[in-house]
């Protein structure tokens, strides 16, 4: 893995992301009626199905920030790859939640944290991690 000093902002990006990703996943893993309304989702709906959702969700993102902390920097850059590529399904998966009615307001924070990580990812790219 880079050192913060040889390739900072990538090495800072990639830090974060990994960070961000593990604490999302796990919370969402563990807890998902509790990561609902941290996220500022509102209230969970009681079907199980929404608990299911939100655990696909955690573990995908525990599974990104773990390759985000792969010493090998091919497999980091292919994880950076793979969640600009999911970060952006997630904006299109919003943009269209809200078209078919769903509040605006909450999802659009969903779409803003999708749109930061596909921004640090793709600084971590450029500057080569």
């Amino acid at each position: 893995m880079p050192s913060p000093t040889k390739q900072p902002i990538a090495y800072r990006a990639t830090t974060a992301m990994a960070v961000l990703r593990a604490f999302a996943g796990a919370f969402s893993w563990i807890s998902p009626r509790h990561a609902w309304r941290t996220f500022l989702l509102g209230a969970m709906p009681a079907d199980g199905s929404t608990g299911l959702i939100s655990r696909l969700f955690g573990i995908r993102d525990l599974l990104l920030a773990a390759g985000l902390r792969h010493p090998d920097a091919s497999v980091r850059r292919a994880v950076l790859g793979a969640g600009i590529v999911i970060d952006s399904a997630d904006i299109a998966a919003t943009a269209l939640a809200v078209r078919a009615g769903a509040p605006r307001g909450t999802l659009l924070g969903v779409a803003a944290g999708a749109a930061l990580f596909v921004a640090m990812g793709a600084v971590a790219l450029a500057e080569g991690d």
